[in-house]
This record gives structure tokens, sequence and C-alpha cells, in this order.
């Protein structure tokens, strides 16, 4: 079972990013399955291990990539700023939620995680560089970033 489906509302002009985005969306799918399953513990440890260490990176990637197209530098750094806000949010605080609490904590945190990358890439990934680089006919050539 899967909390969120990809979809074309979803892609940007980025093909390596929306590697990535795929790639943090099965993570996540994995860990709302991991739980459905009963595994809250193999879901902690698939959210601590990948989906945290690969968001940062793939937000790093993000943002270098932007800044060496010369994407405009007030909504890079609007960008960089709500990265480092969702990073720090989620080991602040729902991390903790999670280790502290049952499964319906973690679902609501998954809730959240979902909610806030759907909204995030719809409308800063999608509407913001992805538009501005169709805009400007910049085509990335970047891979996706492993973990």
């Amino acid at each position: 079972m899967e909390i969120i489906k990809w979809s074309k509302d979803l892609e940007s002009d980025v093909q390596a990013f929306n590697e990535e985005h795929k790639f943090l969306v099965n993570t996540i799918n994995k860990m709302y399955a991991l739980l459905k399953e009963g595994k809250k513990d193999e879901a902690k440890k698939l959210l601590v291990e990948k989906a945290v260490s690969y968001t940062d990176k793939h937000f790093k990637h993000e943002e270098e990539v932007m800044e060496r197209y010369g994407y405009p530098k007030e909504e890079l750094e609007k960008h960089k700023k709500i990265h480092r806000f969702f990073v720090r949010y989620i080991v602040e605080t729902l991390a903790p939620q999670i280790e502290k609490g049952g499964d319906k904590e973690f679902r609501d945190a998954l809730n959240f995680i979902v909610g806030w990358l759907v909204m995030h890439i719809k409308n800063m990934d999608v509407k913001g560089y992805g538009k501005w680089f169709k805009e400007h006919r910049i085509e990335v050539p970047d891979e996706m970033v492993e973990i």
C-alpha cells in the first residue's frame, strides 16, 4: 500500500531531481508499509538511515545546481531556508516524537512528511526552478545523487 503516489504533476524539467524525488517517495512508501506490517523499528531505521540523510543530500544537490545555473539569488535563499526548516523539523521534532510515541505518532509524522514533500515539490520545485529552467532553456545534465 502506498501513502503517496508518484504522478505527472510532481515532475519538473530536471530529470535528476525527478529521480531523487521518486526515491524519496518510494522510501516513504516503504516506511509506511513497514509500519502497517507492525515493523515500527525497521520503519524508524529507514527514516533515520535513508530518508533523512538522502533528503539532506538531495536538498544540497538542488541548491548547488540552482546556484550553478544562476537561479535568482533571492529565490535560492528562500528555497534553502525552507529546506533547512524541513530537515531541522524532522530531526528535532518528528524523530523524538516517533521515538517516544506509538504507531499513531509515526503515522502522523509520515502524514506531515508526505504533505510537506508533495506541496514543496509542486509549489517550490515544479513551479519554481522547474519553470525557471524551462523558461531559460536550461537542461541540467546532472545525475541523481547516490546514498
